[in-house]
């Protein structure tokens, strides 16, 4: 395909190099990994082709399977995906959501250490499981920590950049959505208060995994549904400083709430 046949759409860079971007190609969507990957499909999430290029590291073929060529076919399908981790406690999960670098991968893996199981470590889908339910589908088996979390942690290889390291327990099978947790750094012990209304849909919109930017009412629907996920699924905001030991009691308030009920509030 050339440039030519592809009217691009939006594009995201790192250090000044755009390393991925989506467009549209008559009546498919086409996203790129630059030097990676290419995928196809219908706009109803139909007809999909992922195709890697030759020598790709077998660990980023699996990312981009499980995390974001996963949410852009769930996009198109018409299903909801967000940017974020979920772990799980028996059939009760929580998604953590946050902006790149708010320790959602850390955390994830944290907890996991202390027996919850993997749902994801960046790419979540929700399904709808009944009237204002939800369960988060599994999509990852990794977690990718950077050196400074693998150490404190305890796993994997201590590699400076980002590497996977395999959860211990991968969640086989959706669990039940009880809970959002919005992450963020501040100063001050750990910190868990309850979102609501206009604060609570603030936390989901900015993590939705979108990529269709042409189409208006797809985007309105989008919107509709985020607000009738709030309206059924609690939303909270962790804070805790930038520190590895915060980790413990962070983990705490997430083991709390994947155990209480959390329609009650804090």
């Amino acid at each position: 395909m050339t440039e030519a046949e592809v009217r691009w759409l939006a594009e995201y860079a790192e250090d000044g190099e755009v390393c991925f971007r989506v467009g549209a190609r008559g009546a498919e969507v086409v996203a790129e990994w630059s030097g990676l990957a290419t995928l196809a499909a219908r706009r109803d999430g139909t007809d999909v082709r992922l195709r890697f290029e030759p020598g790709v590291d077998p660990r980023d073929v699996r990312k981009i399977e499980r995390g974001s060529a996963w949410l852009l076919v769930r996009h198109l399908q018409g299903r909801v995906g967000l940017h974020g981790a979920a772990v799980s406690v028996g059939d009760r999960a929580v998604v953590l959501l946050g902006r790149s670098g708010e320790g959602k991968s850390t955390l994830a893996a944290a907890t996991c250490l202390r027996g919850a199981e993997l749902l994801a470590d960046d790419a979540v889908g929700l399904d709808e499981a009944g009237t204002a339910a939800w369960r988060v589908v599994p999509s990852e088996v990794d977690h990718w920590l950077d050196g400074e979390a693998q150490r404190a942690l305890g796993v994997g290889p201590a590699a400076e950049a980002k590497a996977p390291t395999r959860a211990a327990a991968p969640a086989e099978s959706a669990r039940s959505l009880v809970a959002f947790v919005e992450l963020a750094f501040v100063q001050g012990p750990p910190r868990l208060t309850r979102l609501a209304g206009l604060g609570a849909a603030a936390v989901l919109v900015p993590q939705v995994a979108r990529f269709v930017l042409d189409e208006p009412e797809r985007q309105r629907r989008e919107l509709d549904l985020l607000h009738a996920i709030v309206d059924a699924v609690p939303v909270f905001r962790l804070e805790r400083r930038r520190s590895f030991d915060d980790l413990g009691p962070s983990v705490d308030l997430v083991l709390d709430v994947l155990g209480r009920n959390v329609q009650t509030g804090v």
